[in-house]
């Protein structure tokens, strides 16, 4: 999950990049110097969306190029993957009506819908607003083109890291809100620092794009790893990603143009909704705790009723909750 991060932050520095040489393609071939810019950067979509349609299946027993034998491994490691938590009725069952039931019933998914709502409203912000902070602070237009690459790089290293010591410490609650507290720094240099100077921006920019784009894979793997059952866990991350989208239409109200070119009470904005999202992540990693206590000391007849329930999947007693 931190290396598709770090793919979309890199992503972004590489785009600057591609956005820099592209404005010095105007009038090549009779086309602008943005419909260079559309061509570029959609044709390269269009082999790569029928190569992955046509050799990429949903679930390893459509696989041509496996052997029954390497598709027989893979399916029983996915089944296997969450352990008692994905126990579905049918091990090849695809769809469960029961499990798209327990989505919306259980509240965790909402406070991990709403610690990814203040983070990717920062995210989207941020990603918009950057260029003009940067042209703002006295670099031409061509300049900020390779100028915006930097946060972008450092947010991919950063992710990364990040990702690695979350995993080889199975620890992702104080992880991700160390993420926070770095997006946090970012706006207070922001806000703080004397003028709007070439390099207290790039620094202070840097900084919360590392928080941010870090905070992401985070989360995800964090939620991953606490829902079970295949259909539960999909429909989960879509519905923390679909609300989590509701922050680009945010955007234009949070950092409005009257408010430029400093742009303080989106700034205040963002780093508010930071703040929640570090408080419920807080409340989110205490619920767990407690919850993996409560089933440590469950009854023999509590813990019978409780394995009873049909795909109960990560509500079954024997499950445990990832911190």
């Amino acid at each position: 999950m931190a290396v598709l991060g770090g793919a979309a932050s890199a992503s972004g520095a590489f785009d600057s990049i591609m956005i820099y040489g592209i404005s010095h393609m105007q009038g090549i071939g009779g086309l602008k110097a943005w419909q260079w810019t559309f061509l570029l950067e959609s044709l390269p979509n269009i082999p790569l969306g029928i190569f992955t349609y046509l050799l990429l299946d949903k679930v390893p027993n459509a696989v041509q190029w496996f052997s029954n034998m390497e598709k027989q491994f893979l399916t029983n490691l996915l089944r296997n993957d969450a352990g008692v938590a994905d126990n579905e009725l049918t091990s090849d069952s695809r769809l469960s009506k029961r499990q798209m039931i327990n989505v919306s019933t259980d509240w965790r998914i909402y406070l991990y819908s709403l610690i990814g709502l203040g983070n990717l409203i920062a995210v989207k912000c941020m990603t918009t607003l950057l260029p003009t902070l940067v042209t703002a602070a006295g670099y031409t237009k061509t300049q900020t083109h390779l100028i915006t690459t930097i946060p972008y790089v450092f947010a991919c290293i950063c992710g990364i890291l990040i990702g690695y010591s979350s995993s080889r410490r199975n620890e992702h609650g104080y992880h991700l809100i160390l993420c926070f507290l770095v997006v946090l720094l970012g706006f207070i240099l922001i806000l703080t620092l004397p003028g709007q100077s070439k390099v207290t921006i790039i620094i202070s920019t840097t900084v919360v794009c590392c928080g941010i784009f870090s905070a992401l894979p985070l989360l995800l793997s964090w939620l991953t790893n606490n829902v079970g059952g295949h259909t539960k866990r999909s429909m989960a991350i879509s519905l923390v990603m679909g609300i989590g989208q509701i922050g680009g239409i945010f955007q234009p109200l949070i950092y409005r143009d009257v408010d430029g070119p400093t742009y303080r009470r989106g700034h205040l904005i963002c780093s508010a909704m930071i703040l929640v999202s570090i408080i419920t992540t807080i409340i989110l990693r205490i619920c767990l705790r407690k919850e993996n206590n409560r089933r440590e000391n469950l009854s023999l007849e509590q813990y019978r009723r409780e394995a009873s329930i049909k795909e109960s999947c990560d509500l079954h007693p024997d499950a445990r909750y990832s911190l």
